[in-house]
């Protein structure tokens, strides 16, 4: 495996164990998370490993493949401080960090990274890194966390790193997914409790011959320059208009977007409306995996949710990008049953709902109608 390799390359010896977490793969419910709404992930095949040994001192040495030749950083878990550590680095840190702060003791660690998750385009890279930490520390520190239980207590662990150690208000979407979603499987995340509820839902596209095509188009995307935050603070703003601590509270009473209408700020009521009416499309594709009605009227309506999502997204959040639009536009156009942008926005990757038998070609008039329109040629994955 290449991460031991990479481990016994950068430190001498062999590491004692090795841990690993998925990719995220957002079906629905975008932005919801830290609205106290709902969202319905699934997970990629493609994982971040951590190979890792404890260490007789309070010393961390971690390295990763994604920097070939560069020195392991060191830092040291007593004199650990949010904003010390910067760049990739700060988010094995603030694992750490977190689970210190929560009361886990644990010894310094060597760290050997290696990850095959798509970084920077809104598959979970970060939350994967997180949480294939988080599984190491659990492994040599002896926590006993790796189980369905423990798992979410890691989850929270490594939010309140990524928000309090690294500085990015995010919601707790991607770490959740990655440390409790069953490959092959979808999970319905509940975030109007802490920790989420979450149940299963199986994913039965591969059973009618359908999958979710990852478009990349090549524009990398971050939530560290302050317009995710943004985000954050516009639905905090809109649910203190409506009077109510979340905007889940809106989604769950009647007649919300009566009320979400009548809010007087244009830029409160489209960041409200687009939670409100994503809630409700999450709802609404998850009774249609386990509803009873023909298949293919079942995923005709999941695809025109997609569409929909990606719609609110655009207009009313403003986090998708000129070539995410022309991804989901060429999807549509190719014949794809439904598609949209997937992860935060700012940039990323979009997502499509297609016939398996037909994704090759699908992907191919994507790429040619991207490229006609001055786009770069996307690159593709298959789920």
């Amino acid at each position: 495996m290449r991460a031991s390799h990479l481990f016994s390359q950068a430190f001498g010896y062999e590491p004692v164990s090795v841990t690993s977490a998925p990719g995220r793969l957002n079906v629905i419910g975008e932005h919801t998370d830290y609205n106290a709404g709902l969202s319905l992930p699934t997970v990629l095949a493609h994982r971040t490993f951590v190979a890792a040994a404890a260490r007789v001192d309070d010393a961390v040495r971690v390295v990763t493949a994604h920097a070939p030749g560069e020195e392991p950083v060191e830092f040291e878990l007593d004199s650990l401080a949010p904003g010390e550590i910067t760049g990739w680095a700060a988010y094995v840190a603030s694992v750490l960090w977190a689970l210190r702060e929560r009361g886990f003791v644990g010894s310094g660690l060597d760290l050997a990274v290696e990850s095959c998750v798509p970084i920077a385009t809104g598959l979970g890279s970060s939350a994967a890194l997180e949480a294939a930490v988080a599984l190491a520390a659990d492994a040599q520190w002896g926590l006993a966390l790796d189980t369905p239980a423990g798992r979410a207590q890691l989850a929270e662990a490594c939010v309140e790193g990524e928000r309090l150690f690294v500085g990015v208000p995010s919601g707790p979407l991607d770490q959740f997914a990655s440390l409790l979603t069953v490959p092959g499987a979808a999970l319905i995340l509940d975030f109007s409790s802490n920790p989420p509820r979450h149940w299963a839902q199986p994913l039965y596209f591969p059973e009618y011959g359908l999958g979710l095509l990852v478009i990349d188009p090549g524009t990398t995307h971050t939530h560290t320059d302050g317009r995710y935050a943004d985000r954050v603070a516009e639905c905090a703003a809109a649910a203190e208009a409506l009077d109510v601590e979340t905007l889940r509270q809106v989604a769950d009473a009647p007649y919300a977007l009566r009320r979400v209408d009548a809010i007087e700020d244009p830029l409160s009521r489209r960041r409200a409306r687009h939670v409100v009416t994503e809630i409700e499309r999450t709802r609404l594709v998850a009774a249609e995996l386990s509803g009873t009605a023909p298949a293919h009227e079942r995923f005709v309506t999941i695809g025109k949710a997609m569409y929909r999502s990606h719609a609110s997204l655009e207009i009313d959040f403003e986090v998708s990008t000129p070539e995410q639009d022309a991804a989901v536009d060429a999807a549509f156009a190719a014949g794809a049953l439904g598609a949209r942008l997937v992860g935060g926005g700012f940039g990323g990757s979009a997502i499509a709902l297609v016939r398996r038998t037909q994704a090759h070609r699908t992907a191919e008039l994507i790429s040619e109608a991207m490229v006609d329109q001055g786009y770069a040629e996307p690159t593709f994955l298959m789920v």
